[in-house]
C-alpha cells in the first residue's frame, strides 16, 4: 500500500490495526509490508507536525507519540523477518532459533471475556455485570460458576509453559520538567516488546497514576493505574511504603488491590478479589524492593495473633501463579516476570500491569 493513499489519520489507524490483525492471521508478508507502510506514513506526519501551526500537532509529546509508534512498527518487522517467505522461518539474523510471538491486541481480550472461553476473565466479566444489571435479562451460558473450593491452577492447562516477560526500563524529561518513566514488557526472546507502561512525576511528588499499553494498540490505554498517594516530601521512604492499586481495564468497575498495612514497607501482602476468587501478592524477595512479588491463591485470612499493626495469615496454597526474578548484564540488572501456563490474556495483563506500576514507583525513589 502507498503511503501517498493514506490520506486521514482514520485510514492510518485502520493500516496500523491491521498489521497487527495479519500477525495474529499468520499472513506474514502482508503484516510485514503493512508495518513498512505504516511507518512511512507517521514519518510523514512528523514531517507535517514541524511546519504546522496547530498546538496539538506541533508540540514534543506529540511527535513523541509518533516516533513511539515508528520504533513499535520497525520493531515488529524485525520480529516478523524470520518468518516471511524469503526467510528461514527457524532462525533469526543471528542463527538463533525463534519462535513468532504476534504482539497481544483486542482480539485475545474480546475471546478471553467471552463467556465460551471458561476463562476466570469471563467469570469476573459476568460477576461483574450481574453486580452492576440486576436482575439479569438474559440466561448465562453456566449453570453454576466454578467453586473456589477447587484450586484456580489445577484448572490451567498443565501442559501449558509458563509465559516469561523480560522487563526494562527507560526515563525522558518532558517539556512540563516531568520526568516520565517508560516500562517495557520484551517476549521470551528478551528483543521485541509486547507492553509498555508510562508514568510521570514532578520533583518530590509520589507517582500516583499509570497507563499500561499493548504495543499494538498504543497509545490507547488498556489499563489505567491509580494510586493511593503518600507525601513524599515528609516521608524519603515514601516510595517504599504500602498503598492500594485501583487497576480498570476492560470491566465496568476497576481491580482493587488492598494492603493489610496501609502505609507500611514493605508493598505486600496485598490483596484482591478475582473472578469469585481471593488472590494475594507476597515479598518476591525480602532483600529486593523491587522484585517482582509472587502471586498465590488463597480462601481465608485473619489477624495475625499478638500483632498491633495489621499484620495478616492467610491459608495461601503453596503454588506460585505469578512470580519474578533478577537479572545482571555487566552493571545493568533488570527483572523477568513468570505466569503459570494457562492464566488468560485480560487476568495475565491486569497482573503484569500491577507489577510493573509497582515497580516504577519504586524506581521514582531509587534514580
Amino acid at each position: 500500500m502507498d503511503t501517498m493513499g493514506i490520506t486521514s489519520r482514520e485510514q492510518l489507524e485502520l493500516l496500523r490495526s491491521s498489521a497487527f490483525e495479519s500477525e495474529h492471521a499468520q499472513l506474514y508478508d502482508t503484516s510485514y509490508m503493512e508495518h513498512e507502510t505504516a511507518a512511512r506514513a507517521l514519518e510523514l506526519e512528523i514531517e507535517h507536525s514541524l511546519a504546522s501551526i496547530s498546538p496539538d500537532e506541533n508540540s514534543d509529546e506529540h511527535r513523541r507519540v509518533i516516533r513511539t509508534q515508528i520504533t513499535i512498527h520497525r520493531e515488529r518487522q524485525r520480529a516478523l523477518r524470520p518468518h516471511l517467505e524469503s526467510g528461514s522461518g527457524r532462525e533469526d539474523e543471528e542463527g538463533n532459533e525463534c519462535v513468532f510471538i504476534p504482539a497481544p491486541n483486542h482480539w485475545g481480550a474480546n475471546g478471553d471475556l467471552d463467556e465460551e472461553s471458561g476463562s476466570l476473565s469471563s467469570v469476573h466479566n459476568l460477576l461483574t455485570w450481574q453486580a452492576g444489571y440486576s436482575p439479569m435479562t438474559y440466561t448465562p451460558m453456566w449453570e453454576e460458576l466454578p467453586s473456589p473450593d477447587i484450586p484456580y491452577y489445577s484448572m490451567l492447562d498443565p501442559a501449558a509453559p509458563p509465559i516469561t516477560y523480560h522487563l526494562h526500563r527507560t526515563r525522558e524529561w518532558s517539556t512540563s520538567a516531568c520526568r516520565k518513566f517508560i516500562y517495557t514488557a520484551r517476549e521470551y526472546s528478551d528483543k521485541y516488546s509486547l507492553y509498555q507502561l508510562e508514568a510521570s512525576h514532578r520533583g518530590d511528588n509520589q507517582v500516583t497514576a499509570a497507563d499500561f499499553f499493548r504495543v499494538a494498540e498504543y497509545p490507547q490505554p488498556a489499563i489505567s493505574i491509580l494510586f493511593s498517594g503518600i507525601d513524599k516530601q515528609r516521608d524519603a521512604k515514601a516510595a517504599y511504603k504500602s498503598r492500594c492499586i485501583h487497576l480498570r481495564g476492560p470491566f465496568s468497575t476497576p481491580i482493587k488491590e488492598y494492603p493489610d498495612r496501609q502505609n507500611k514497607i514493605p508493598w505486600s501482602p496485598r490483596r484482591f478479589t478475582y473472578g469469585g476468587r481471593r488472590f494475594v501478592w507476597k515479598s518476591g524477595d525480602s532483600h529486593d524492593d523491587v522484585m517482582p512479588e509472587t502471586l498465590y491463591e488463597f480462601q481465608r485470612d485473619w489477624a495475625k495473633p499478638g500483632s498491633r499493626s495489621g499484620k495478616r495469615m492467610d491459608d495461601a496454597r503453596p503454588i506460585k501463579l505469578v512470580w519474578g526474578e533478577k537479572k545482571r548484564k555487566g552493571k545493568v540488572e533488570s527483572y523477568t516476570i513468570h505466569f503459570a501456563g494457562g492464566i488468560d490474556q485480560v487476568f495475565r495483563e491486569l497482573l503484569l500491569a500491577s507489577q510493573m506500576a509497582r515497580q516504577v514507583c519504586l524506581f521514582s525513589a531509587m534514580e
